[in-house]
Formats: C-alpha cells, sequence, structure tokens
C-alpha cells in the first residue's frame, strides 16, 4: 500500500475529537493547576506556565471552538505545540483529554463536514475517518495566528 501519510495526535472535548499534526507537539503535560493569570487578556487565554524555563502561554481549546466550558478531570491535559518549529512560537492547548497518535493516509483525509465557524476555527483542513469515529483536523497555524492576531 503506498501513499504519504499523515501522524496525527487526536483529543476529546466533550463528545467530539479533533487532531493535530503530531509533528508541531511537543510536549503534553497533564492539566495540574499551575497557571498563571496574566490581566488584560482574552477569555480563551488562560495564563502562562514555566516549562523548563520558558513561559508558554497557554490557551483553551473549549473557549476556542465557543463549546461551554466543563469541569477539569484527571485527563484533562495541555498540549505544548509549536506550529512555526521555534521555541518562542510554542503555545499550549488545553484539551479535555488527549486520545492517541496515529497515521492516516493523506488521501483518506476528506473534506470537512462543518461548513460554519467554531470559534476562532473558521475551517477544518479535513475530517477523517477512525474506528468509527469522526476525527476533525485542525490546522494549529491557522489557529495560532488567530489567537496571536485576536490578542493585539
Amino acid at each position: 500500500m503506498e501513499g504519504n501519510f499523515k501522524t496525527l495526535i487526536s483529543f476529546g472535548l466533550g463528545e467530539q475529537t479533533f487532531a493535530f499534526d503530531s509533528l508541531k507537539v511537543r510536549n503534553i503535560l497533564p492539566y495540574e493547576g499551575n497557571i498563571t493569570k496574566v490581566p488584560n487578556t482574552r477569555s480563551y487565554i488562560l495564563g502562562v506556565i514555566n516549562l523548563h524555563g520558558n513561559i508558554i502561554p497557554v490557551a483553551d481549546m473549549r473557549n476556542i471552538m465557543d463549546l461551554d466550558d466543563q469541569e477539569r478531570t484527571k485527563d484533562t491535559s495541555i498540549i505544548i505545540v509549536s506550529p512555526e518549529d521555534k521555541l518562542e512560537s510554542q503555545f499550549g492547548i488545553m484539551v479535555d483529554v488527549v486520545k492517541e497518535v496515529f497515521e492516516v493516509q493523506e488521501e483518506n483525509i476528506k473534506p470537512t463536514v462543518f461548513q460554519n465557524n467554531m470559534g476562532l476555527i473558521e475551517s477544518f483542513e479535513g475530517t477523517v475517518q477512525e474506528k468509527d469515529e469522526f476525527i476533525h483536523l485542525i490546522d494549529l497555524i491557522h489557529v495560532v495566528s488567530q489567537i496571536e492576531s485576536k490578542n493585539k
């Protein structure tokens, strides 16, 4: 079986499953409530954390996508991403649960089923069906650029 594969990391927000390109993920941390609030930031910015001496802003993916808030659990995680492969562009994204890393053939990524915006996300890279569920692929570079432009 030939073809180009994409490696994705999936995560859950409520009953829905989403994924990022795993090559953009730098770290996965358990949520420990150690986020320092930053005054005068948008509602989706939870604050900052210290990761190995680097100050990393953390955004709430539920808030970014206009989903109702949900109580944090032992599964709540912060995914540290670097969309531009630079240390200074690292960003934390809090999700309900990190699910798995998996590969998908690029030809199996179908056009997205969402036609309208979900908060700051204007569109998805596509949708893939994996183990009887639909997983919506999020373009991290677009999300981070939206966050940064709205923060200015």
